[in-house]
């Protein structure tokens, strides 16, 4: 029995054919890896390219995002095209494609059927990173929180409130965002006066009032605007002004707004009105 292996053996081995063709596949072997990762290569200079583009023509991307993107992009194409050249490879050593196929597939959808959150949340994430929603740094609200953006991943996003506190949101969560750092904000400043003043009076001292806050302070872009009276209450009546700032700056300028209007009135002799109320009583009083 083992003379008959040997002599099999030998004459496998003693075979030009066989070594021929074990020749012909490591050469197959070695052209797929060459021109998978001669592919891998072009497809990653043409997503640097394309994104290089958009960064600065089609789409607002910092320069950090943009490399993640571009890391992230890199990491996908190698997966898929190293994947494709195990197949070919396993092809050509005499495995069945069929059979390889079938079991990443029973894999694959026990991995999805597991982690379906975890995807859901990489995708958002991904969506979020290309279409640059937020970055680090900007204060938004999402749901109910709102605050400074101090970390984002494809999976979690890191958002710390004015007290402290940091929040972490999955984001696949994330559906709906106001982002107050993209663009200039109004001030709004709303003030309510008492109906004993002239209108255009207390107009007056409130724009000569914001004009000085705007004289010196750097976060405003354009002069305050005088909207006028804007609602007429029990109390009294409310004069409107606005004020175009820089991002996330609009709160700070309308504190300071109000609090020089207060110093106006004060000065001016301008009553800010409150709620009062007048009780009757019936009879003699003992």
């Amino acid at each position: 029995m083992f003379g008959d292996l040997w002599n099999s053996t030998y004459d496998l081995l003693s075979d030009t054919g066989f070594w021929l063709s074990v020749l012909g596949t490591v050469v197959k072997v070695i052209v797929i890896l060459i021109l998978a990762r001669m592919i891998l290569g072009f497809l990653k200079k043409v997503i640097s390219q394309t994104l290089k583009k958009r960064e600065g023509k089609y789409v607002n991307l910092s320069e950090q995002r943009s490399q993640t993107l571009v890391s992230l992009l890199h990491s996908i194409a190698a997966n898929v095209i190293y994947f494709i050249a195990i197949l070919l490879v396993l092809d050509e050593l005499g495995f069945s494609l069929a059979s390889v196929l079938v079991g990443a597939g029973v894999l694959g959808l026990a991995i999805g059927f597991g982690a379906q959150n975890v995807v859901r949340d990489v995708i958002t994430g991904f969506f979020i990173l290309y279409e640059d929603q937020f970055s680090v740094g900007d204060y938004i609200t999402t749901g109910e929180y709102t605050g400074t953006v101090i970390d984002f991943g494809l999976r979690v996003t890191k958002i710390q409130d004015w007290t402290g506190e940091v929040n972490i949101i999955p984001n696949g969560h994330i559906e709906e965002v106001k982002n107050y750092s993209k663009e200039n904000a109004y001030a709004v400043v709303d003030m309510r006066v008492s109906y004993q003043d002239r209108i255009e009076t207390t107009q007056e001292i409130i724009e000569e009032a914001c004009l000085s806050v705007f004289e010196k302070e750097e976060n405003m872009i354009q002069k305050p605007e005088m909207l006028g009276l804007q609602e007429i209450g029990e109390s009294g009546a409310v004069i409107r002004t606005i004020a175009l700032c820089k991002p996330v700056m609009q709160w700070g300028v309308e504190r300071e707004m109000r609090r020089a209007i207060l110093d106006a009135f004060a000065l001016k002799g301008v009553e800010v009105p409150y709620q009062q109320i007048t009780v009757h009583q019936k009879g003699n009083v003992s």
